[in-house]
């Protein structure tokens, strides 16, 4: 029997976890931009070896990639540029020099129904997406990339508990 997994509730963050155990402590990352969370798995590498003037290949070898999570938050602060983007915060206001390292996260994304999907150390590349017309709007777009860890899965979907 399938599940059917559907509808972004919110995404939390917290603490990496490199041993691979999510943590209990998360909070909502912020408010994610309508229509913009995707999880997306790109083509496997893969190299064929040939016997000269055949078709078939003798050996397929076949490299899988991990899947990246994309979304775009619209409610950044001048916090939320420094831990994600980087740089620092002084007087409340951002600076940014580019030479600021952003430490690793553990990703929850919960859906609305089926399956959440755990990510107990994610890198994270965030930039700045804005559109400063009268109709735009900033927005920080999110690349969340699984990483290995010391025990389990760099990636994990698990059901939702039912009610």
């Amino acid at each position: 029997m399938g599940l059917i997994t559907l509808g972004l509730v919110q995404i939390k963050v917290g603490e990496a976890a490199p041993n691979g155990t999510m943590p209990t402590a998360l909070t909502k990352i912020g408010k994610t931009y309508k229509d913009t969370a995707k999880i997306a798995q790109d083509a496997s590498d893969v190299t064929e070896h040939f016997e000269e003037g055949k078709s078939a290949p003798e050996v397929r070898q076949v490299r899988k990639k991990i899947p990246k999570i994309t979304f775009s938050l619209m409610d950044a602060d001048a916090q939320m540029l420094a831990d994600y983007i980087g740089g620092t915060v002084t007087s409340g206001a951002w600076g940014f020099d580019g030479s600021e390292v952003v430490t690793n996260k553990a990703i929850l994304i919960e859906t609305e129904q089926g399956l959440n999907f755990e990510i107990p150390n994610a890198n994270i590349e965030a930039v700045i997406d804005a559109d400063m017309s009268a109709k735009g709007i900033f927005l920080v777009n999110f690349t969340v990339t699984p990483l290995a860890v010391t025990d389990g899965k760099a990636l994990r979907a698990v059901p939702k508990a039912t009610a």
